[in-house]
């Protein structure tokens, strides 16, 4: 406690649980843990990669693409392709 006090940290809580206990430390009351600088989702313009970048281009120039098209061009797993093209649709 007296460390704390010294610090200039609020007193930890103790809770008893039986047999055990619990001690709860709290942060310093100088100390901003504001959410401004915590983003709650995903960057809106967050860029897109290489290959996604080539699928939107295609697309643009009027191909029909399929996700075997850019797994085959890109030598990635169709699987990989896939997420690309899902990235892409959530966009």
């Amino acid at each position: 406690m007296a460390a704390c006090q010294n610090g200039g940290y609020p007193d930890p809580d103790w809770l008893e649980l039986g047999s055990t206990f619990r001690v709860t430390f709290h942060s310093h009351p100088d100390t901003d843990y504001s959410d401004t600088d915590v983003p709650t989702n995903v960057p809106v313009n967050v860029p897109v990669n290489e290959r996604q970048q080539w699928f939107l281009n295609q697309l643009n120039a009027g191909e029909n693409i399929k996700s075997t098209d850019l797994a085959s061009h890109w030598n990635v797993s169709e699987k990989t392709a896939k997420r690309d093209i899902a990235y892409l649709t959530k966009q």
